[in-house]
């Protein structure tokens, strides 16, 4: 025992040095730990907001598919915007009358919202208009106007035909909006912003660029039927090869949605977390 009282009276001083220099490192990390958790709670209600904000804007996005049969193809309403026009398009050169077709009209007033208008025929270089076929008309279009008709009538003729728009419907603005909203939304990480990006340049490269190509040759073909005398050609001139045979050629050629459909599912169930336990 008096061996043990004697040790520690001898080394004292370096005995109290050890223990200040613990109790010294044991408070500053209680300290550090003590601060981040307080860190932690401070900022802990706005990460909660942005999770709320995140999962709202999600959530209204994939409403569009769920409520269209979870398609990107149907909330783009590329069906209706084939059809539209197929027959913009050849009234536009005096190839048909939809003016004239029971319902046709009213059904295109209903349902058009708008167009985009390029720019120098250049399909990066639009803007887009919100207005409905009988706005258009008040602004580009007169009916039995011979001298824009003999203009288009001589274009075409000459081999030159220029889709200069592409009109839109009221179920496909609501979805362009969406993923403009969604791309540029910044409480969204950039890994879901990218799959959006994508999903606007795949549907801008349909409508702006195959589907414009593919109108400009339907105007062409239908107007050598028309004027071909000794051609017996009259499919192209039916109703099936418009709306079927053209359309299945569209469906065939543009960019698919299926693998932007699958990823955008996947990346925000993985940052929502969904299959985490």
């Amino acid at each position: 025992m008096e061996n043990i009282i004697d040790f520690l009276k001898e080394n004292s001083s370096w005995l109290k040095d050890i223990t200040t220099i613990i109790f010294t490192a044991t408070g500053t990390l209680i300290a550090i730990l003590s601060y981040k958790r307080a860190k932690s709670s401070i900022f802990q209600p706005k990460r909660n907001e942005v999770a709320k904000i995140q999962t709202q804007l999600l959530t209204e996005f994939l409403v569009l598919f769920t409520t269209n049969g979870n398609s990107i193809d149907r909330a783009i309403d590329y069906i209706n915007i084939y059809k539209y026009n197929v027959d913009m398009a050849l009234r536009e050169y005096n190839l048909t009358d939809i003016d004239k077709i029971k319902n046709k009209y009213a059904e295109y007033k209903q349902n058009i919202a708008g167009w985009f208008e390029f720019l120098e025929n250049d399909i990066y270089n639009f803007v887009i208009i919100e207005g409905n076929i009988q706005e258009y008309d008040e602004l580009f279009f007169e009916a039995n106007n011979r001298k824009r008709e003999k203009a288009y009538e001589q274009s075409v003729k000459n081999g030159i035909v220029e889709i200069n728009r592409i009109f839109f419907t009221k179920k496909h603005i609501e979805f362009h909006k969406k993923v403009r909203d969604l791309s540029n939304n910044p409480f969204l990480p950039k890994d879901i912003q990218d799959v959006a990006n994508q999903i606007r340049e795949n549907m801008t490269a349909n409508l702006h660029h195959n589907l414009k190509i593919l109108l400009a040759k339907l105007v062409n073909d239908i107007n050598k039927a028309y004027h071909d005398k000794e051609s017996d050609d009259y499919e192209i001139l039916s109703e099936k090869y418009k709306y079927q045979t053209l359309w299945r050629t569209f469906e065939t050629e543009r960019k698919q949605h299926k693998k932007d459909y699958e990823l955008l599912k996947k990346r925000i169930r993985e940052h929502l977390l969904i299959d985490k336990e």
